[in-house]
């Protein structure tokens, strides 16, 4: 076949458990068929893939598949054009019941997940067709959270949208991370996003991991964000910047607010 080609090559990567950890690289490194080996909807053509106490070998009939996607769950790019059900309500309690979830109980657990994306009861009733984007990827996201998974995974779940949007939908999952232990792997484009929540990161290229390690230490090290050509954070322009005019701001900062309130103290002082 002249054009077969190894979507993946020669990965070696472990993802650490309770941490958010970003997929990044450019279009067409990776990423998405990546993650899609993480709850089986690709097998891998050969090694073996550990998740959680689930193993993968290639070329062996895989079992309990059906166990590792109640435990893993994926939202794909764009996921509110899966919704489905004539009702949110119905939609969200929809994988549940797939799982063998009484329909008493999957209710009970489309509300839980419902609530943990902020949409109240006034939504239970409304077609997922009437709402925002916005709100249609909460919906989505609801759907995994129903599922109570351990893991959950998304590829891009901030496009398309603003960027107040984007950042109410980071704050979920990092909420998420740190109120409810979830295991949060995010694909993603924006290094603002990633270098502010993510514990962890991985870098790909043509198949590869080029960098798998801590967020901080791959884009506050100028030499790794050259060799890999990362656009750098603009916190991190900033703090450069200031360095150049004599101020001193500390390594790290949660948010842009921070480093200003930092600078205009020692400005005073």
């Amino acid at each position: 076949m002249p054009y077969a080609f190894k979507a993946l090559q020669d990965i070696d990567l472990s993802i650490s458990e309770k941490k958010i950890t970003a997929v990044i690289g450019h279009t067409g490194s990776g990423k998405s068929t990546l993650i899609q080996h993480l709850n089986a909807l690709l097998l891998p053509s050969s090694g073996e893939i550990e998740i959680l106490d689930h193993t993968i070998k290639a070329g062996e009939k895989s079992k309990n598949l059906k166990a590792l996607r109640s435990h893993v769950g994926l939202v794909f790019q764009f996921s509110e054009y899966q919704l489905f059900e004539e009702t949110i309500l119905k939609d969200v309690a929809f994988g549940p019941k797939n799982f063998g979830v009484s329909e008493e109980e999957a209710l009970q657990k489309a509300k839980k997940a419902l609530k943990m994306v902020e949409l109240d009861e006034s939504f239970y009733e409304r077609s997922p067709l009437d709402l925002s984007g916005g709100q249609k990827r909460r919906v989505a996201i609801a759907g995994i959270l129903a599922m109570e998974p351990e893991i959950i995974v998304l590829d891009e779940p901030t496009a398309g949208l603003d960027p107040h949007g984007a950042r109410e939908m980071i704050k979920l999952f990092s909420d998420l991370n740190k109120k409810e232990g979830k295991t949060i792997i995010i694909v993603c484009h924006d290094n603002e996003i990633v270098y502010r929540y993510c514990d962890e990161t991985v870098l790909m290229d043509h198949g590869a991991v080029l960098y798998a390690g801590d967020t901080k230490e791959l884009f506050e090290n100028s030499e790794l964000r050259q060799k890999y050509r990362l656009q750098s954070p603009s916190i991190l322009v900033l703090q450069d910047l200031l360095r150049e005019k004599g101020f001193h701001p500390k390594k790290h900062y949660a948010d842009l607010a921070e480093l200003v309130k930092d600078t205009a103290q020692e400005i005073r002082k």
